[in-house]
């Protein structure tokens, strides 16, 4: 049997990939389709949409497993309050379930972190695990992402003038994190481009480091502020070395600074994670 924590956090993971209530997301894609005159509105398929929409809804429950979009468009990511998908949701969990039972010290950080469903994970496990004198930073630009500057980066323009559904304000993530009464003054907020904040966050020892930028530029910049700061046993995990720019970046980095890369630990078909060496 469950213990009341872990319950709680799988419901939290539920609620965070809307799979409580993935019949009124698609039912919502169902009446834009309507409006824009690719399908006809009929009311019993409103009503009865998962079974009247049997492999949507079965591939819409899929992507909510992988973190993928729906109909393979990002135009179809604005509804959960995470994108990251169960199976990298799960791997966060142990993630933080190793970290705090290891003993090793120091903050969770998150660079890119949308709707803020990955923070409010770690808030809400923070909550039921009070005895953790640790804080939460939540790192973004609060605009979407930049626009390409970088060579590494041509042709991977994810700003919010291509991508609106990226670009989630300040206000609407600390308001998400009111809607799971997980408010919290150990949640740090640190709004700008990367290259600006990161240098700058007022944090000693990291225990956890989330990076989910995308783009060469983004993962840069993550790693030069904050690499050195993971403590020694901490975890990074990388979102989207599934993205090659991200991949590169990687790379990079290790070789720049003479360290050898990693072993990676794949979670689906983009996440990974890996122990900081001790």
């Amino acid at each position: 049997m469950k213990h009341h924590g872990d319950l709680y956090l799988d419901l939290l993971k539920r609620s965070l990939l809307n799979r409580v209530y993935l019949d009124n997301e698609l039912r919502i894609i169902y009446l834009r389709n309507c409006i824009a005159g690719s399908e006809v509105f009929d009311p019993r398929v409103l009503h009865d949409i998962r079974h009247e929409r049997a492999d949507a809804y079965a591939e819409m429950m899929a992507g909510r497993t992988d973190g993928r979009f729906f109909s393979h468009s990002i135009h179809n990511a604005g509804y959960p309050h995470t994108m990251i998908g169960q199976a990298r949701l799960d791997m966060l969990h142990e993630c933080l379930d190793t970290v705090v039972g290891d003993g090793i010290p120091g903050d969770f950080v998150e660079c890119g972190v949308w709707r803020g469903g990955s923070c409010i994970f770690m808030a809400g496990y923070l909550r039921i695990n009070p005895a953790e004198n640790r804080r939460i930073f939540v790192a973004d630009s609060f605009e979407g992402l930049p626009p390409p500057s970088l060579a590494q980066d041509t042709g991977l323009d994810l700003s919010k003038t291509v991508y609106p559904e990226l670009a989630v304000g300040e206000e609407t993530v600390r308001e998400n994190f009111g809607v799971y009464g997980l408010e919290s003054d150990s949640v740090v907020f640190a709004k700008g481009w990367f290259k600006d904040t990161l240098p700058r966050l007022q944090t000693g020892e990291i225990a956890l480091l989330r990076l989910d930028g995308d783009l060469y530029e983004s993962t840069m910049d993550s790693l030069d502020a904050l690499y050195e700061k993971v403590s020694p046993g901490g975890i990074v995990i990388i979102d989207d070395y599934g993205i090659e720019q991200c991949r590169l970046a990687v790379a990079d980095y290790f070789a720049r600074t003479s360290r050898d890369l990693p072993q990676m630990h794949h979670v689906d078909w983009t996440g990974v994670w890996f122990r900081k060496a001790a």
